[in-house]
């Protein structure tokens, strides 16, 4: 006798619809990647053309907190022949931007992922954890050990280590932390909203049968179409199987910013976004009037509608885009004033949540917002993570010190240690003379991250140089 039962599940899952991935995504490309994302649209949306100028869009939410595209729709088409005046904060970049300030600049997986740990709130004894999984990830962003390993080694709980490793896979570039491949993809199509998706089931009921290519055994399991089935595959075959590769440091990358910030007249600064190469937007009013004509059939209708509500939610994503990273921007170098006036010692301890809490943002987004983007200063062309320190204790009614402070520190007193004399703890009873209280722990763990050697072991590389060894 067979088990016929009928079940009813109900369960909660944030699902994000393809427009606000996409905006999502356009919010974390940097300038350059930006571009060859608005070409490959403009190829495939007959709705969208290049502009000369940039339209300013309205306020356009519905009562329902939606975006209301029509009314967007309407400006567009009504602003698309206008002669529309450049924003000061969209100046001609090729006029005023500096292009002998382009950078270059290589950091490791390790560099990247040890960052965003230091923007967390974690205990020393979290952090240590962290670390340790962290310096056990490969290049290509898998975890060589385990939770169990790694507790025994920083002298902690198997439940923290699984906790470190959980908050180490929620961090850029996703993918990042995994066990393996299965694990690896898991995690991208969770951050994509996918969890319980056709694309989920595959990759985690059906893992055995997926690499085999045995899906029509999925198919018939999960009572679909082979033709569902080959649009979840295509879902999954769009996922990083190598996270760690989008960070290199084998790769030397030029960096253009995406901020340029200078000094007026007035002593006042001054913050604009390099619009160097990104084309502008705007809609086709063509095709806008081919979708009210009474001879376009009722499919053609369609398909341009969706064309046209496509290109005009891009234009919005681009333009939410720039003032975010405008506002973000501005609470950065509000914050970190004294450092465009002073230099390096005055490098303000900063965090993600005092960046967000001041312009009412989630951390998450002002981490999607500086990921992987340079800003151009009066002291020079920076990533925005540069920005962000934790924080160093002084002398007691003294303001603290940045991180990045006392790393510049270590690294010009072992740069002046001619002799090699400047031991750890030497070094660390300099940086208490000068008001910044570190443990020789920290001075070493810093040392590390700097790539300087020991004392003991510069001197006898000194000697090797010297041809004296």
């Amino acid at each position: 006798m067979s088990d016929n039962r009928l079940e009813l599940r109900h369960s909660q899952r944030l699902m994000l619809s393809p427009n606000l991935q996409q905006s999502l995504k356009i919010l974390q490309l940097p300038a350059i990647e930006l571009k060859e994302y608005i070409d490959e649209e403009l190829e495939k949306n007959p709705a969208l053309e290049a502009a000369e100028k940039e339209p300013e869009l309205p306020e356009a939410e519905a009562e329902d907190g939606s975006l209301d595209l029509e009314k967007i729709a309407e400006h567009l088409e009504n602003e698309s022949t206008a002669d529309y005046g450049r924003s000061e904060v969209d100046r001609n970049p090729k006029k005023d931007f500096n292009f002998d300030n382009i950078a270059n600049q290589a950091y490791s997986l390790e560099e990247h992922l040890l960052w965003q740990l230091q923007l967390t709130e974690v205990s020393d004894g979290e952090y240590k954890t962290g670390e340790y999984l962290i310096g056990n990830i490969n290049e290509d962003g898998y975890l060589l050990t385990t939770t169990q390993e790694a507790a025994e080694k920083t002298g902690t709980t198997v439940e923290t280590a699984e906790r470190m490793l959980a908050l180490i896979q929620g961090f850029e570039p996703t993918g990042v932390g995994a066990k393996n491949l299965k694990e690896c993809l898991q995690i991208q199509l969770k951050f994509k909203g996918l969890e319980g998706s056709l694309a989920w089931k595959l990759v985690t009921d059906f893992w055995e049968e997926f690499e085999k290519g045995h899906l029509d055994k999925a198919a018939e399991k999960e009572k679909v179409t082979m033709a569902e089935i080959y649009r979840a595959v295509a879902t999954v075959s769009k996922l990083e199987p190598k996270p760690g590769r989008e960070i290199s440091a084998s790769d030397v990358r030029y960096i253009v910013p995406d901020v340029v910030v200078e000094k007026d007249e007035t002593g006042d600064y001054r913050l604009s976004i390099n619009n160097e190469g990104v084309p502008f937007l705007k809609v086709s009013s063509f095709y806008r009037e081919m979708s009210k004509k009474k001879t376009t059939s009722p499919e053609e209708r369609k398909y341009l509608k969706d064309k046209f509500a496509s290109a005009v939610w891009l234009i919005n994503a681009i333009s939410q885009r720039k003032k975010t990273l405008l506002k973000v921007t501005g609470a950065i170098i509000e914050a970190q004033k004294n450092f465009l006036e002073n230099g390096m010692d005055f490098l303000k301890p900063l965090a993600l949540k005092e960046i967000s809490e001041k312009v009412k943002m989630h951390q998450s987004t002002i981490s999607r917002v500086t990921a992987g983007k340079y800003v151009q200063t009066p002291k020079g062309i920076f990533p925005f993570r540069f920005f962000f320190n934790v924080s160093i204790e002084k002398g007691e009614g003294e303001p603290a010190v940045a991180s990045r402070t006392v790393k510049e520190a270590i690294k010009n007193i072992a740069e002046e240690d001619k002799d090699c004399n400047m031991s750890d703890g030497r070094i660390q009873a300099v940086l208490t003379e000068r008001g910044m209280k570190v443990s020789r722990r920290t001075v070493a763990k810093y040392r590390e991250e700097l790539k300087i050697l020991p004392a003991a072991k510069r001197k006898i590389l000194g000697s090797m140089k010297g041809g004296t060894f």
